[in-house]
């Protein structure tokens, strides 16, 4: 069993490794070099060897006989077998090779070959993390941030059309209760004006009829 493979491509495996700030372990294989088979049996598909490396990197391997093995053999410049080489990508995309690897190599010399790599240069990988993690954690802060004054002015808003709901509720219970007392008032004037004029009619009525 070999370290876990991520990505289908050189080029997936690079962008996993930038993500996750870690180092990419990169195996190219050529599966007629005599010192191949030895060192897959030996070194690399032991246990020991895929817990360390997916612990600690992200790996990817590819073959010299396949497209995508042959043009990472290239662009790394491979020139015998097994090759391997430890790779870190920046932040703006550019990616280096911290140390390679090439000819038969046992276990425990890749893996202190690795730890080395690691003690050197991982600092560097350490300190990008923390700037990654602090870059998130204000990122975070600010949508907390602008949520929470999302949240207050929704409030203030929702706050404003109740108060105006209000308003226009008072202002129209005032309107009705106004225009029922206009109302009343006139039709209690009607009703006096209507008697005035009735016992003005009896007056008369009566002063005609002693006369």
């Amino acid at each position: 069993t070999h370290p876990t493979v991520v990505g289908s491509t050189f080029r997936e495996a690079v962008d996993a490794a930038k993500r996750d700030l870690k180092f990419l372990v990169v195996y190219v294989h050529s599966p007629h070099h005599e010192d191949t088979a030895p060192f897959c049996r030996d070194t690399l598909c032991t246990e020991v060897m895929k817990d360390f490396v997916d612990d600690n990197f992200v790996f990817w391997m590819g073959c010299i006989s396949l497209p995508e093995g042959y043009k990472a053999a290239t662009m790394l410049r491979a020139s015998t077998y097994p090759y391997l080489a430890v790779i870190t990508s920046s932040p703006d995309n550019h990616t280096t090779v911290c140390d390679a690897h090439q000819g038969a190599v046992s276990r425990e010399d890749l893996m202190n070959w690795l730890m080395t790599i690691m003690e050197t240069q991982g600092p560097q990988l350490v300190a990008a993390r923390a700037e990654v993690e602090e870059r998130a954690m204000d990122r975070r802060l600010r949508e907390e941030q602008d949520q929470a004054f999302q949240q207050s002015l929704l409030e203030d808003q929702e706050r404003e059309a109740r108060a105006e709901e209000e308003e226009r509720r008072e202002s129209l219970r005032r309107s009705i209760e106004e225009t029922a007392k206009a109302e009343a008032e006139a039709l209690e004037a009607h009703r006096l004006e209507t008697e005035a004029q009735a016992a003005r009619e009896r007056e008369a009525e009566r002063a005609r009829l002693r006369g």
